[in-house]
């Protein structure tokens, strides 16, 4: 019989990459969508189960049946809340819990962190409850996605790369690659409970990130990272609200602080892939050959 999983953010960028690959390990996919029309687009045979994660009755019925569940936290105000209610659906009806997202394991790291980045306050808190939880938890710990590109593609396809990412670089993990793991673990019964450190091939540079666009696209592609006025008011220019603030924060770091790759988190991603992770310059091509067409 196929094991159910529930994915959240199934129709967005971390949870979109899961859908399919459970669906092409033999798995039962059902998501929970606020809005039927967005549902339309994920693939044939997931099961749409309308509700909001701000609901329990609603959560604890979309949890109805299922056996593993996908979490990522959504870029609200309100995400601690939302991951308590959604855990203690979980830990209620017994289903095990899979959170792709940010966390660190140490606490007094972690309350560095915090520190000096307040804004991730919440986010950290989040992988706090999921990792000390009763559901037989996996914690899928994710660098900078390659595919935060994808909300500029107007601007990439004008010339023009926004994101500012630290002179030393910082690593960049396909989320394609992220979502094949995930996949895996939901429908491994067996698999230990934990965190995972998964990792890109490599770190990358603002400039480098333009530079390959440019050379995947044939056309000059302008950075604008270092100049922080012009980035912002692309960002607002893409981004509203909540995710804007996020995002803002979250690049704000990035821009002074490098991510090195951590060669122990690209072999346990090596690992658990059965090859070695994608390249930045791989999604780099392949996304490029997606807009051209």
């Amino acid at each position: 019989m196929a094991i159910t999983t529930l994915v959240i953010g199934s129709t967005g960028t971390v949870g979109g990459t899961v859908v399919p690959e459970v669906l092409a390990r033999g798995g039962a996919v059902r998501a929970l969508v606020r809005d039927k029309g967005r549902g339309r687009q994920l693939p044939d045979g997931v099961e749409l189960h309308v509700g909001d994660l701000t609901d329990e009755r609603s959560v604890r019925a979309a949890l109805e049946g299922v056996q593993a569940a996908f979490y990522v936290s959504p870029h609200v105000a309100q995400e601690v809340e939302i991951a308590e209610t959604f855990v203690a659906a979980c830990e209620a009806v017994g289903v095990r819990l899979v959170f792709g997202g940010f966390h660190i394991v140490d606490p007094e790291a972690r309350a560095a962190f915090t520190q000096m980045v307040p804004s991730y306050r919440g986010k950290l808190k989040v992988g706090e409850i999921i990792s000390e939880s009763d559901t037989n938890p996996v914690v899928l710990d994710l660098t900078n996605f390659a595919q935060n590109d994808e909300p500029f593609r107007e601007d990439i396809l004008a010339g023009v790369y926004p994101m500012p990412l630290h002179h030393d670089g910082a690593n960049r993990i396909d989320l394609r690659d992220s979502g094949e793991i995930a996949a895996k673990i939901l429908l491994d019964c067996e698999f230990p409970a934990g965190w995972i450190g998964l990792s890109g091939a490599e770190a990358v540079t603002g400039q480098q990130s333009a530079d390959l666009w440019a050379e995947e696209l044939g056309h000059p592609m302008q950075y604008l990272g270092d100049d922080t006025e012009a980035w912002h008011a692309a960002f607002a220019k893409r981004l509203t609200g909540h995710k804007l603030t996020d995002w803002i924060s979250s690049f704000e770091f990035l821009s002074r602080q490098p991510i090195p790759t951590d060669q122990a988190r690209v072999d346990a991603t090596t690992e658990l892939l059965g090859r070695a992770p994608r390249s930045y310059r791989d999604y780099v091509r392949d996304m490029a050959k997606q807009w051209q067409a």
